[in-house]
């Protein structure tokens, strides 16, 4: 064992306050991580198509600009070419400086030969003939010669220009930051809106998942916000349900049938040890004690595969059935080992939308259990209660007091022991009910009874 001090037992304190120092420990990014992530990818493919494009669409259509800018200075040219010429050349330096006065950007009067290393051998010809020229570098200067003379008039640099004692860059670089940032904030809002939210959301269903996948089977996805995420967080919900319900059954049940098969085990096992020494009539008394305890052991394995199966049933199909057609199967299946009346009645209901094994199951189950208890009658009907059609199984037994009402549907719950039962005939029917989307209970009957009741929706 580590000593509390040294560096082994620092190493596992560590590994039991910070999960992510343990081997193998792969901490994932929460949502505010991938929104990040995210953001950049989207920042990024952005910028490249917007000054891509912005950068093909200037190269494709830099002709054009040119001659587009040239034509707005020539007219500012001709003036200024104008006012030199009307004035002395001696008083030309004076107009220059009163010229900048007016003017943004800068304006000088330069020597034509000061020019010609920064102009292409096509644009100093076309300035030596008097045209409007700008440098194809970076068309921030314009150049045009003064008639008659060796001086040219230059404009510029256009990015250097002056508004009211502000330098021009300055206001250019605060459009830009404006600019940038409007650009930013228009991806991330989207983003937030449209994407984070749906992305934690997401987070919360697969921690839920991950919960139940570590067999924390009451776990339950939290309340979401977004809308698209809602019906698949209720599904979830749902689902996770009806495994947890699965789950609890199938406990219940192999509890219940150990418990229940203890009995006849030992019974059998007491009746073979007595079988060899026994006298030949207690021998066929033995035997018929077997045979009805492993009738008993089929019929509680029978039952019990019954209610597995329904139990694990996610969905169940569902068709139209004839009431009629069911009633009389029903009816025939039964004969009563005591004068008791057994009748049926289809009301104004042709046909009920549910699954025919099942719900035969679940109304043979109710029919018998009645006919165990009742005095003298027992009466199956059908009805449409709202949106809702009621199965009836009345009778004018003992009925169930209300404090048991719920009980009773528990497997292996018998209220008054019966040598052929083993609690599981009202489970079942909960069961049928419940998958179909229904509900089963009991009140009291007017026979003065019971009054069992399956609960389907219409559709």
């Amino acid at each position: 064992m580590s000593a509390p001090g040294s560096r082994a037992g620092f190493a596992q304190r560590l590994k039991t306050r910070w999960p992510w120092s343990k081997p193998g420990y792969s901490k994932r990014p929460g949502h505010f991580g991938l929104f990040v992530r995210y953001y950049l990818i989207v920042v990024l493919i952005y910028a490249v198509v917007i000054v891509g494009g912005i950068s093909a669409w200037l190269y494709i259509t830099s002709e054009n600009s040119r001659q587009y800018y040239e034509a707005q200075m020539r007219g500012t040219h001709a003036l200024i070419e104008q006012r030199y010429l009307s004035a002395p050349r001696d008083e030309w330096p004076e107009l220059t400086r009163e010229l900048r006065g007016h003017f943004a950007y800068p304006l000088d009067l330069l020597p034509m030969a000061s020019l010609r290393e920064g102009l292409t051998d096509a644009e100093w010809r076309r300035l030596q003939r008097g045209e409007l020229v700008m440098e194809s570098e970076d068309e921030a200067h314009t150049y045009r010669r003064l008639p008659g003379t060796d001086l040219a008039v230059a404009l510029g640099d256009f990015d250097d220009v002056t508004v009211q004692g502000v330098p021009w860059r300055d206001l250019d670089l605060l459009d830009t930051i404006v600019i940038v940032a409007m650009y930013f904030i228009a991806i991330a809002l989207p983003l937030y809106f449209l994407v984070y939210r749906f992305w934690r959301d997401l987070r919360k269903l697969r921690d839920t998942a991950e919960a139940l996948t570590a067999g924390e089977l009451d776990a339950r996805a939290p309340e979401v916000t977004t809308q698209l995420v809602n019906p698949l967080g209720n599904a979830l919900n749902q689902m996770a349900g009806q495994v947890q319900q699965v789950l609890e059954s199938q406990r219940i049940l192999a509890q219940a049938v150990a418990h229940e098969i203890r009995t006849p085990l030992a019974r059998m096992r007491f009746g073979l040890e007595m079988l060899g020494s026994a006298e030949e009539g207690e021998r066929a008394q033995l035997r018929d004690g077997l045979e009805s305890d492993i009738q008993r052991l089929e019929h509680l394995a029978a039952h019990s595969v019954a209610y597995a199966r329904i139990g694990r049933m996610v969905g169940i199909e569902r068709a139209p059935i004839a009431v009629a057609a069911l009633f009389a199967d029903l009816a025939d299946g039964f004969e009563p080992d005591r004068p008791i009346l057994l009748s049926f009645g289809c009301s104004a209901v042709d046909t009920v939308l549910a699954n025919r094994e099942a719900l035969d199951l679940a109304l043979r189950n109710l029919i018998a259990n009645a006919l165990r208890h009742a005095r003298s009658q027992v009466a199956v009907s059908i009805a449409l209660e709202g949106e809702r059609h009621v199965l009836r199984v009345d009778d004018d037994g003992g009925g169930v007091p209300e404090a048991e009402r719920e009980h009773v549907f528990q497997p292996f719950t018998q209220l008054q022991k019966h040598p052929e039962g083993f609690g599981l005939g009202l489970a079942l029917v909960r069961v049928v009910a419940e998958k179909h989307g229904g509900s089963a209970g009991v009140t009291d009957s007017a026979l003065g009874g019971a009054c069992f009741r399956i609960e389907l929706p219409l559709g």
